[in-house]
């Protein structure tokens, strides 16, 4: 079985590097694996993610099981990522998980699972102009945050970890944000009882989100509008107990 199932295996990575490679190569000379690497490593530096791509996949499709192959396919992810090649990144990410999944650089790939799915709820119009993504489908934020919460959990003392908790807490918000929006929509409807359930979103799952108080003071808003007077001041000594403080 083994024997029938290396070359399998083997056949399956060759297959993997191919595809993942998109390389001109009239554009990269015939040169050793280390001399790319270098100029690879240089272009990153300089920015010039276009050239970094082309010489990595040159050493990913002519060297794939050299020395060099698992940093080559690190430093894809990040060219990738950088370049906002989505779909090639989530490859390549899932490729190294697959092929290498005890590397010692298992958080640094999550945590680049995590900045990709972030990225890819944005485009670069809306980064470079500063438009607020707070209204944009969810589900790429839900990912990342999942993302996120398995690395810091699993690896607690890796140097990605402060980082990505903070990610965490920006997603956290503009997930509020975006429930404060809806409910703010129905609430100009008149559609109390849906304005209610997106406020109660913020209070179960975004409570330590400046979108708490303004959650509560809407809800409280709502109940009274539909002639719920109990609930409104139940809710109106949760705001003062909450922010007391103030």
């Amino acid at each position: 079985m083994f024997k029938f199932a290396a070359p399998l295996v083997i056949a399956c990575a060759l297959f993997s590097a191919a595809c993942s490679s998109n390389y001109n190569k009239d554009e990269v000379p015939d040169i050793s694996p280390d001399a790319l690497y270098l100029q690879a490593q240089t272009a990153m530096t300089s920015g010039d993610y276009y050239t970094a791509r082309q010489y990595l996949e040159a050493i990913d499709s002519r060297y794939p099981f050299g020395e060099l192959a698992d940093q080559v396919q690190l430093d894809l992810i990040y060219v990738y990522y950088k370049t906002r090649e989505s779909a090639l990144t989530t490859a390549q990410i899932n490729r190294f998980l697959r092929l290498s999944p005890t590397s010692p650089h298992i958080d640094y790939v999550l945590y680049m699972k995590g900045l990709n799915e972030m990225q890819m709820r944005s485009d670069i119009l809306q980064d470079f102009l500063g438009l607020n993504r707070s209204q944009k489908d969810p589900t790429h934020y839900y990912e990342a945050f999942n993302t996120f919460r398995e690395m810091i959990e699993t690896y607690p003392n890796s140097a990605y970890a402060a980082d990505a908790y903070k990610r965490m807490i920006y997603i956290q918000q503009q997930l509020a944000e975006r429930e404060y929006k809806i409910a703010s929509y129905y609430y100009d409807k008149q559609a109390y009882v849906s304005a209610i359930r997106h406020c109660q979103n913020i209070l179960y799952s975004y409570r330590n989100t400046p979108f708490l108080e303004d959650a509560l003071q809407l809800m409280s808003d709502c109940y009274r509008d539909l002639g719920l007077e109990m609930p409104a001041q139940n809710t109106d000594r949760v705001e003062q107990a909450s922010f007391a403080d103030r």
